[in-house]
């Protein structure tokens, strides 16, 4: 490939590269390090529960949406990454509740958009809770330990 074709493919991949990740950083999707007021859902971060999405997202940045399913939280938050930062979850060797044994099914079946978050793995076992969130009713069936 001629020297001037390869420096316009480069100069081409380099600006979206550029674009996508300034896209992020405006509000595109949530940071992976928050900052400032981003860092808890930005100024009205307060009129949410902790643990919710919109207390833990850049304020306003979920504003838009009237639902939210999976392939929204998953346009910003790799499903790799996600695993990856629950491996081991509360100290529990070899559990992660991304990673469950069960259907997981949609993100907000745990994750509350402005409410109080729900671990439902505690419908059968006794993982302890992210600060802020609640426990599942326990189901009727027996308990079983994450712990031993």
């Amino acid at each position: 490939m001629p020297d001037v074709k390869r420096k316009n493919l480069l100069m081409a991949v380099c600006t979206v590269l550029a674009t996508v990740a300034l896209a992020a950083t405006l509000g595109g999707c949530a940071p992976s390090q928050p900052s400032g007021d981003a860092g808890n859902g930005g100024a009205d971060a307060a009129s949410y529960p902790v643990g919710s999405l919109k207390a833990v997202h850049v304020a306003g940045q979920l504003d838009d949406a009237d639902e939210y399913p999976n392939k929204l939280c998953l346009s910003c938050h790799d499903r790799t990454t996600i695993n990856a930062a629950n491996e081991d979850f509360g100290g529990i060797e070899g559990f992660n509740p991304h990673k469950a044994h069960l259907e997981a099914g949609d993100c907000t079946s745990c994750h509350s958009v402005d409410g109080t978050s729900t671990l439902s793995c505690n419908e059968c076992h006794d993982a302890p809770l992210p600060e802020g969130w609640q426990s599942a009713e326990r189901g009727s069936g027996p308990l079983h330990s994450l712990t031993k």
